[in-house]
């Protein structure tokens, strides 16, 4: 079985992956903004590129209201183009199609960039299901939500060795082993991947290993959703 978790799920400008990196500290926003990206369906054999999922880009201040909106090619790329008003956009993407479980990405810092290469990964009940409740046995309640999480080093590497944390508290943590989400494992693998499972409302999640110190950032997670992230130095 190919990596069910949560691989690659990250926007890129979070990951360093795309264009440009967010800059937050930078001396002018730009007008605009584009995020360029591809959604994709996972399950237990694999992934392939999704056509037909909404795409939408939206500030924490005003969740009613998208900032700006994309559905998925055949290719399952989109782009989406953000308005600033020269402030950077502190916020997230939600991605939505019948069948699927939401998908809420958010970057570990407010976005003030272009960036290429974002990448959405969406969730049927049941792969979900076999995720949160047969691989990592973490009793997922549906008035509760899961949080997913890339620990990477200050190069862009994922970090393997480090614990991910969330306040409130999950109820579970999870991490993969070999490929693999494992009940037994205790810290990330070689993929970075971390999974907090039964959280809910506005979270601050972090990351520990033992000689490096992770920066904490907030996010909200909500019921019966999936909340992806990346947490960094």
């Amino acid at each position: 079985m190919n990596r069910i978790a949560l691989g690659s799920l990250l926007v890129a400008a979070a990951c360093g992956g795309g264009s440009s990196k967010p800059m937050i500290d930078g001396p002018t926003v730009p007008t605009t903004i584009t995020v360029m990206g591809t959604a994709s369906a996972r399950d237990a054999t694999g992934s392939s590129p999704l056509a037909g999922v909404l795409v939408g880009a939206y500030a924490s201040s005003n969740e009613s209201t998208a900032v700006a909106t994309a559905t998925t090619d055949a290719s399952g790329n989109f782009t989406l183009t953000i308005t600033t008003n020269g402030a950077a956009l502190d916020g997230y993407l939600k991605a939505t199609m019948a069948t699927y479980m939401d998908t809420y990405l958010y970057p570990p810092a407010p976005l003030s960039a272009d960036f290429s290469g974002a990448t959405v990964v969406m969730l049927t009940p049941n792969t979900f299901d076999l995720l949160a409740n047969t691989l990592c046995n973490a009793n997922q309640m549906t008035s509760m939500g899961t949080v997913a999480a890339e620990v990477e080093d200050a190069t862009g590497a994922f970090v393997a060795g480090a614990t991910v944390a969330s306040s409130p508290a999950a109820t579970k943590y999870c991490y993969d082993s070999g490929g693999f989400p494992s009940r037994t494992a205790t810290a990330t693998d070689t993929d970075g991947l971390g999974y907090m499972f039964n959280v809910t409302g506005t979270a601050t999640v972090t990351a520990m290993k033992s000689g490096t110190t992770f920066t904490s950032h907030s996010l909200k997670v909500r019921a019966g959703a999936l909340t992806t992230t990346l947490i960094k130095p």
